[in-house]
């Protein structure tokens, strides 16, 4: 079984130190520019706490900004992500410095039925890495999976 850790060690690039702003309700963290499509991970020194997917147009560097921009309006809104952050964020994890790694991720051309399209492995890594960490005792506390 691959240890999640490892992988993250062995194959994504630190990124940024992440603090959490209670005025916006976000992160204090890095920009980031690259579109490239691709996996991101949250730790608390050894802890995973999300593993998440961009895979969108905008690839990390949209996954990155929604991190950062004030999503004050979302909470009042009720958003269960923005509420379980700013929850665990001044709860459990009250004025840790997180860390943010980066797995860019090329898409793959293939031809299929005579079109060519881009396969993206982005959405079935992030599952199966969210699965394994799970099993290997990993909180998760940022994610939908906690």
């Amino acid at each position: 079984m691959v240890s999640v850790t490892n992988f993250i060690k062995d194959h994504a690039v630190f990124h940024s130190d992440m603090t959490y702003n209670c005025e916006r309700k976000s992160f204090n963290l890095d920009s980031y520019q690259k579109t490239n499509q691709g996996i991101y991970f949250i730790l608390d020194k050894e802890d995973i706490l999300k593993i998440g997917k961009a895979d969108g147009q905008k690839g990390l560097k949209g996954r990155v900004a929604d991190y950062r921009k004030s999503l004050v309006s979302m909470f009042k809104d009720g958003d269960r992500t923005v509420l379980r952050w700013n929850r665990e964020m001044t709860g459990s994890l009250s004025d840790r410095i997180l860390s943010m790694y980066l797995l860019p991720l090329e898409p793959e051309k293939k031809l299929y039925l005579g079109v060519e399209v881009e396969l993206s492995i982005a959405r079935s890594l992030e599952l199966e890495l969210s699965k394994l960490a799970k099993e290997q005792g990993h909180s998760l506390k940022l994610s939908g999976q906690h």
